[in-house]
């Protein structure tokens, strides 16, 4: 059957905050660091480590309800005529970029083109909007998210290694900007 993408609504709101949004995060992105200010080298490598499965996010119909209140696109995935996925979108008043803020399929309908067709939906919408850019912020931790971007066209553009921790040399701490053009 296919991914149909549509517009979320409030009904959808429980089915979502019922998702699996765990990871495994045994692999990071790596960012080592050589030379001097304002010469610096950064190289980024894939780091495995003993962790056990991550969460994504613990979000409530609650938080769900005034998401969808603040931003602007909010769209939800069905497969076999059940919510897979969300993804939402907010436009910054100071780029001309669109930022995917939430991308999350319940992890036992994975792998199922859910998350594809979320995304190609968004660049479709970001398109029609003129959007230079389409980007995102993974913690360099959820390497299967890392993963899912590049292969659909998203390239690593920088990170910052202060977003989530002042802990820079922690597994999967920094966070990994990647946009595409829509």
């Amino acid at each position: 059957m296919p991914v149909v993408v549509r517009p979320a609504k409030e009904a959808d709101f429980p089915a979502i905050a019922r998702f699996d949004l765990t990871y495994p995060a045994d692999r990071y992105l790596h960012i080592q660091r050589s030379g001097s200010p304002p010469e610096h080298t950064f190289t980024l490598s894939w780091q495995e480590h003993d962790s056990p499965d991550a969460i994504y996010a613990n979000c409530t119909e609650e938080w769900f309800r005034g998401a969808h209140s603040r931003i602007d696109l909010f769209l939800a995935a069905e497969v076999d005529d059940r919510v897979a996925g969300l993804l939402m979108i907010v436009l910054p008043n100071w780029t001309n970029a669109a930022e995917i803020t939430d991308l999350a399929v319940d992890r036992p309908l994975r792998g199922r083109g859910a998350g594809t067709a979320l995304v190609e939906a968004a660049a479709a919408w970001a398109r029609e909007r003129s959007k230079r850019a389409l980007w995102v912020e993974p913690p360099a931790n959820d390497a299967p998210a890392i993963d899912f971007y590049l292969r659909r066209g998203f390239r690593i553009s920088g990170f910052n290694d202060r977003l989530y921790s002042n802990d820079d040399d922690a597994p999967g701490q920094p966070t990994i900007y990647l946009y595409r053009e829509p």
